[in-house]
C-alpha cells in the first residue's frame, strides 16, 4: 500500500474507530451488462442488492463505499482480543462510452492493536476485481483483474478451484470474501445451445495463508526462500452451461496450477515449496423440485500432489463429489444440508498426508424476522474420518438501508490430533460487527 493510500485509509478508519464493532462486507453492486443484442452478461461473483439511495428510490450511484469495524474476543483460556480492525471498501461499476463496462472492487484494512494481524501485517490492501467488459454481438469479453467462481459447494472446493482463496482468517464460509482476484481474460458466448465460456490466466496466483505471529499460524516447518516446481504458470479452461425450465447443468475442463504449494523436504531438513500443475474435468447441476433445490458437483483431478512419510511428493488422481439440498418451506425459513466426499485413487500406505476417503458435512438453518431486517443463521460443520466439528451462530440486523449490525458465536471442537480443527479447538469466539454503506 502506498503512503498516500495508507494515510487516507487511516484518516477514514480513525474517524470510524472506537466503540464501533465490525460488519460483513455487503455484496457488490449489480454488474449486469445488457448488450444491444438483448441478452444479459452478468457477473456471477456479485449480487443485485444495491442499497437504495435515501434521496431517490430510483437513482443508484455507480460508486459504493462501505466502512466497517470488527472485533472478536476469544472466550476460552487464555482469553484475548483476536480481531480489532477497521476497513474501507470501494466498489465502482459503470458504463464507459456505452460499449464498455468497468468494474472495480478494492478493500483496505487497518489492524489495530491487539488484533492478531497487527504486528505481522499492520495494514492490508486487497484488489478483488478491476476489469473492463465489452460485447460483440452475442459474445462478452472481460479483461483485467477478476475472480472466476465455479461450483456450488461452500465447505470444500470441488470444481471451484480456479480462483485462489484468502485463508488468513478461519471460520469464514462466505466465498465472495474468500476468493482472490487474478489477471485473466474471460470470454462468454451466448447461443440457443447454451453458454460457452473460456478463460486464460497468464500467471497463476496462490492462496494467502496465515503469516508467522498471527493467531492461526501453526506451521513447524522451515522453508527455503526460493519456490520450485513449474516455471510456466499459465492456466486455461472452458465450460458449457445449459439452463432448462427447472434445472441447469455445467460441464467444465481446465489445466491449472494448484492453489496451494506442494511440499518437499531436502536432506538438510529444509522444505521447498513446489508449484504443481494438474488437470480438472468436472460437472455441476442444480435442480428445483417444488420447495427444494438440489445441487451437485463432481470433479476428476489428475495429478494431485500429496506427501509420503518422508515429506516427498507423490501424485495421485482424485475424485471429489458434492451433493446438497436446500428446503424453503416459507420465504423466511431455509434449511440446507450438504456433503462432500474426497476419494484418492490408487491410495496405499505411501500416501501419508491424506486418507483414502474423507468427508465433510454441513447443516445450515436460516431464519429471517422483523420484516426481514433480522437474519439468524446457524451452521454446523463436521469432518471425518479426522473427527472435528464447528458450530457457528451468525446474526445480522439492518438498522437502516445504510447501517448493519452483526453478532456471531464461533465454537470449534476436536479431540483428534489429525483434524485440521485440533490446533484451533480453543478459538471459541464472540464477534461484534458494524458497517455503514453509502
Amino acid at each position: 500500500m502506498s503512503k498516500i493510500s495508507l494515510t487516507l485509509l487511516c484518516i477514514v478508519c480513525a474517524a470510524f474507530n472506537g466503540p464501533l464493532l465490525a460488519g460483513d462486507d455487503a455484496s457488490a453492486p449489480n454488474t449486469d451488462m445488457v448488450v444491444d443484442m438483448g441478452f444479459e452478461v452478468a457477473d456471477p461473483a456479485t449480487s443485485d442488492d444495491t442499497l437504495v439511495s435515501e434521496v431517490s428510490d430510483q437513482a443508484t450511484s455507480p460508486l459504493r463505499i462501505t466502512l466497517a469495524h470488527e472485533a472478536s474476543y476469544k472466550v476460552e483460556q487464555p482469553e484475548s482480543l483476536v480481531k480489532n480492525r477497521t476497513s474501507a471498501r470501494l466498489e465502482y461499476s459503470d458504463y464507459v462510452r456505452e460499449r464498455f463496462f468497468v468494474q472495480l472492487d478494492a478493500k483496505g484494512s487497518v489492524f489495530w492493536g491487539p488484533d492478531h494481524r497487527h504486528d505481522a501485517e499492520g495494514t492490508d490492501l486487497m484488489l478483488s476485481q478491476a476489469y473492463v467488459q465489452t460485447s460483440i454481438r452475442q459474445t462478452s469479453i472481460k479483461a483485467g483483474y477478476q475472480i472466476l467462481p465455479w461450483g456450488e459447494s461452500i465447505i470444500a472446493p470441488v470444481t471451484d478451484v480456479v480462483s485462489p482463496r484468502d485463508q488468513r482468517e478461519l471460520f469464514n464460509f462466505n466465498l465472495d470474501e474468500l476468493r482472490l482476484g487474478q489477471a485473466m481474460v474471460a470470454v462468454d458466448q451466448y447461443s440457443d445451445y447454451g453458454q460457452w465460456s473460456a478463460f486464460y490466466i497468464p500467471r497463476a496466483e496462490f492462496n494467502e495463508n496465515p503469516l508467522p505471529g498471527t493467531a492461526y499460524y501453526f506451521d513447524p516447518l522451515r522453508y527455503r526462500s526460493e519456490i520450485g516446481g513449474e516455471d510456466d504458470l499459465a492456466e486455461f479452461g472452458a465450460s458449457w452451461r445449459k439452463t432448462f425450465e427447472d434445472a441447469d447443468i455445467t460441464v467444465m475442463a481446465a489445466n491449472l496450477i494448484a492453489n496451494d504449494y506442494a511440499l518437499s523436504m531436502g536432506t538438510d531438513g529444509l522444505v521447498t515449496r513446489e508449484r504443481e500443475r494438474f488437470s480438472l474435468a468436472g460437472a455441476v447441476f442444480n435442480y428445483a423440485l417444488k420447495q427444494v433445490i438440489f445441487r451437485g458437483e463432481v470433479a476428476w483431478k489428475s495429478g494431485q500432489a500429496f506427501n509420503d512419510a518422508a515429506l516427498q511428493i507423490v501424485k495421485r488422481d482424485v475424485v471429489d463429489a458434492y451433493i446438497g439440498a436446500e428446503y424453503s418451506p416459507s420465504s423466511t425459513l431455509t434449511v440446507s444440508v450438504e456433503g462432500v466426499n474426497r476419494h484418492v485413487m490408487d491410495w496405499n500406505g505411501e500416501v501419508a498426508s491424506a486418507p483414502r476417503d474423507s468427508q465433510s458435512l454441513l447443516l445450515s438453518v436460516t431464519k429471517m424476522l422483523l420484516h426481514d431486517d433480522l437474519t439468524i443463521n446457524f451452521l454446523n460443520f463436521h469432518s471425518m474420518p479426522q473427527s472435528g466439528s464447528l458450530a457457528m451462530l451468525l446474526t445480522t440486523y439492518d438498522l437502516s438501508d445504510n447501517m448493519r449490525l452483526g453478532f456471531n458465536v464461533v465454537l470449534p471442537y476436536s479431540q483428534s490430533h489429525d483434524s485440521a480443527l485440533f490446533t484451533v479447538r480453543d478459538q471459541k469466539q464472540v464477534v461484534f460487527k458494524i458497517q455503514y454503506q453509502f
